[in-house]
């Protein structure tokens, strides 16, 4: 040492001395001795360094050659050691690089169960062990042994392993070793120094001055030198903790660190200047956990917040965790309060003040019954509620995984409301089909039987246990082959025709199309058909058994027909007599002329006044035989009417010159108001004039002398109308009915006809045949027209006519 140094100072410049102080030397030189001391204890460092890698190269060489495999837990340098024999005798696939994991998955049920009981001693106490292991067929020594120094430090934890197969042939395997009395005698604090060294989590010890005392091996990079949590412990007089956030390996981890305050006396009070114990948690797969579990409970929450249920979660202790807005709603309850976690208890309180519970004859029992759940309930339970305000609650109640309750409440009151309507509405339905006289039945859209009533049954002869089975339309159809009538051409269905006839059926009746028709079976039943569709795909058969009146109606038809041939015969037999008297009458009228015109000599006053009466009544009674002509024409459809421009005005002035004759001798005011320009119109003339002329005729002969009659015309829109108005004596409520049916003749009270010679009864007369406004009314109608009648009796009658002035419609 003093050659290094003097080698030192020989090194120096000597100017450096001349103008420096004593005090620069002595600093000099005290640099000089250090750096010298710290040079050679470095180069001891060094050549020690050497000499242990020498020895742990030939540990290396001797675990490589021994016959046994060793497993080794370095107490010093830390880490684990795996020779190469033992990666043979055991196959370890990572070789010297397996892990303590890679061997324990070598042994199996007994085998592993007794290692790890023998490591986990020896790795606690240094307890040492021997067992005989199963390895597959083979049987494995497993020793355990800790090794120490001689002051009593220790080293490491050894186990050997060897094949002992051949030397245990037919031995059953040893998985328990009794411990040595002195391994046992042996535990002392170098032991639980060990065991603190084997715990995964940081422990620390501080001393009085709350200096790191001890530390274990979890503890490096964790615990910190500053006392302030463990003051803060002391202090308080109880255990302080604070989280942190460190940086270990490159990670960064939340640890939790936690100081005990030590030395508890008696009292409970902490001794002055005790140590603390502390120890440190990893909190960051529990953080991470907590933030999973925090934004799944939000996520929960939204979803459970929107259902319209309402829907309760309750703690294992009771308390309310989370409520919805509906349940809240459901039960009335104030949405702060429940915020404030309120228990079960409280809530069914609550609920049965304001009378939202069913009535129970003992609430303290069906209390103490709904708060047992929570210890007793392992199964999902469903119930009814009947509330006092007429509601109904589905309630479901499910344990939860963390041992609470949850609860679901459903209000089917609607729903048990529409239930209950269904089953009624169904009932009224069965009912009403049941006691229909028609036969219904409804096939769903699959082709089969939905429902029927009896009369469908009864009317195609089908028996109740057949349609309970909801057979298929077609398999109907089969049963009911025979009533089904053939074909006109076959006396029976042959199987061909039955086949095509049966799916035609079937297809129709199942269609959307709305279709009806009638059918008469083979035994005589006559039935009315319709397939309706109903808005769900099915279709609705109603059948009618209309046998009875199908009869009526024939007879009724034949009886119709026969009327029409009788009725056509009258019309015949009546144009034909009136043509057989057209002939005489002609010639009556002809030489009723020649007398009044004086053609064969001069008659007297009387005479004269005789030829005239004949003349005007063998016309009037052309013209009945003329409007029994035009009649039958029309019964027989033979009369046509002509298409061509009429003058309305024309037309009108024809007809009214027509009556005043009659008009003067009857002493009658006639009146004509009709605009020249009134135009033309299509149509017959003639029988428009024949018409005019019947109204005004009918008209005269029932209006007293001194009366009015009123001929007018004019234009609406595409209409002529057309008025006949008297002051006649008018027409009766009950006569209005009837005056325009054929030979209906009406009946009128006039003293002037009364007083008339011509007429043979005192206050009543009869006047014609009652075919004019018959024939009237007709030839209207042909024309498109119409024609209506107003009256009032003792103030006189107004007819109106209205004839489109368009083309004729087509007969």
């Amino acid at each position: 040492m003093l050659d290094q140094i003097k080698t030192f100072l020989d090194g120096l410049d000597p100017q450096l001395f001349a103008g420096a102080s004593l005090v620069s030397i002595v600093l000099a030189l005290a640099f000089a001795i250090g750096w010298a001391r710290q040079r050679a204890r470095r180069l001891h460092a060094e050549a020690e360094r050497d000499r242990l890698f020498a020895v742990a190269q030939k540990g290396r060489e001797i675990l490589a050659a021994a016959p046994d495999g060793l497993f080794l837990w370095d107490h010093v340098l830390g880490g684990v050691t795996v020779s190469r024999r033992l990666a043979v005798l055991l196959g370890l696939s990572a070789g010297t690089h397996s892990r303590y994991d890679d061997i324990r998955s070598c042994f199996k049920g007994e085998s592993l169960k007794a290692l790890e009981r023998g490591c986990s001693a020896l790795r606690g106490k240094g307890t040492p062990f021997d067992l005989v292991l199963l390895y597959g067929d083979r049987m494995i020594q497993a020793i355990g042994q800790r090794a120490e120094t001689d002051s009593g430090e220790v080293q490491a934890d050894l186990v050997w392993m060897r094949d002992v197969t051949e030397l245990t042939a037919g031995a059953e395997p040893k998985f328990t070793a009794p411990l040595p009395q002195e391994a046992a005698d042996r535990f002392d604090d170098r032991h639980l120094t060990a065991l603190l060294d084997a715990m995964p989590i940081p422990v620390w010890l501080r001393d009085s001055k709350l200096n790191i005392a001890f530390a274990n091996r979890a503890a490096a990079g964790v615990v910190e030198a500053s006392p302030t949590l463990a003051e803060k412990a002391r202090s308080a007089g109880q255990l302080a903790s604070e989280r942190r956030l460190i940086d270990r390996d490159g990670k960064a981890q939340l640890i939790e660190m936690m100081e005990i305050p030590l030395g508890m006396q008696s009292n409970g009070e902490i001794k002055p200047n005790s140590g603390t114990l502390g120890y440190a948690l990893d909190r960051s797969e529990r953080e991470e956990m907590e933030s999973t579990l925090l934004r799944h409970r939000q996520a929960r929450d939204v979803i459970l917040q929107g259902l319209p249920n309402a829907v309760a979660i309750f703690a294992a202790d009771g308390h309310l965790e989370f409520a919805n807005s509906a349940y809240g709603a459901l039960w009335n309850l104030d949405a702060l309060w429940l915020r404030d976690k309120p228990g079960l208890s409280e809530i069914l309180e609550k609920q049965r003040d304001q009378r939202r519970l069913p009535e129970v004859p003992d609430f303290r029992a069906f209390k103490e019954e709904q708060l047992a759940r929570f210890r007793a309930l392992s199964e999902p339970v469903s119930e009814m509620l009947y509330l006092p305000d007429g509601r109904a609650l589905s309630q479901r109640i499910q344990p939860h995984d963390s041992g609470g309750l949850v609860y679901t409440y459903e209000d089917i009151s609607e729903r048990l409301d529409l239930q209950r309507s269904y089953k009624e509405l169904d009932a009224v339905q069965t009912e009403t089909l049941n006691n229909l006289h028609e036969g219904v039945a409804v096939f769903g859209s699959d082709g089969r039987l939905k429902l029927h009533n009896p009369v469908f049954a009864s009317l195609w002869n089908l028996e109740a246990m057949a349609l309970e089975a909801k057979p298929h339309l077609s398999e109907i159809l089969e049963l009911t082959r025979s009533l089904r009538p053939p074909p006109d051409n076959l006396n029976s269905w042959t199987d061909a025709d039955w086949s095509d006839h049966k799916a035609l059926v079937t297809t129709r009746m199942l269609s959307r199309a709305q279709t009806s028709g009638r059918i008469e079976l083979t035994n005589g039943t006559v039935i009315d058909y319709a397939n309706l569709p109903l808005p769900d795909g099915a279709v609705l058969l109603s059948h009618v058994d209309v046998t009875d009146s199908a009869r009526v109606e024939g007879a009724l038809r034949d009886r119709a027909r026969a009327l029409e041939q009788a009725d056509v015969m009258k019309s015949e037999f009546i144009a034909d007599v009136s043509r057989e008297v057209r002939t005489p009458m002609n010639t009556v009228i002809g030489f009723a002329d020649m007398l009044a015109q004086d053609y064969f000599g001069a008659l007297n006053p009387r005479q004269n006044e005789y030829a005239k009466a004949i003349a005007d009544t063998s016309r009037n009674l052309m013209a009945v035989v003329g409007d029994v002509l035009d009649l039958a024409g029309m019964d027989a459809g033979q009369l046509e009417l002509a298409k061509e421009s009429v003058d309305i005005h024309g037309l009108l002035v024809s007809a009214f010159n027509l009556i005043q004759d009659r008009a003067k001798r009857r002493d009658l005011n006639v009146t004509f108001d009709c605009a020249p320009d009134i135009g033309w119109m299509t149509g017959d003339n003639n029988r428009l004039k024949q018409v005019i002329y019947n109204l005004l005729a009918n008209a005269a002969t029932y209006t007293p002398p001194r009366g009015s009659i009123t001929l007018s015309a004019a234009r609406d829109q595409d209409y002529i109308v057309i008025r006949v108005i008297d002051t006649g004596i008018g027409i009766p409520q009950s006569d209005k009915e009837r005056i325009f049916a054929a030979f209906d003749k009406g009946a009128a009270t006039s003293p002037a006809n009364a007083a008339s010679p011509a007429r043979q009864h005192n206050s009543t007369f009869t006047r014609g045949v009652g075919l004019g406004l018959t024939i009237a009314k007709r030839f209207i109608e042909r024309h498109g027209g119409t024609i209506d009648v107003r009256s009032q009796v003792g103030r006189g009658t107004t007819v109106e006519i209205r004839l489109p002035s368009a083309a004729l419609p087509e007969a």
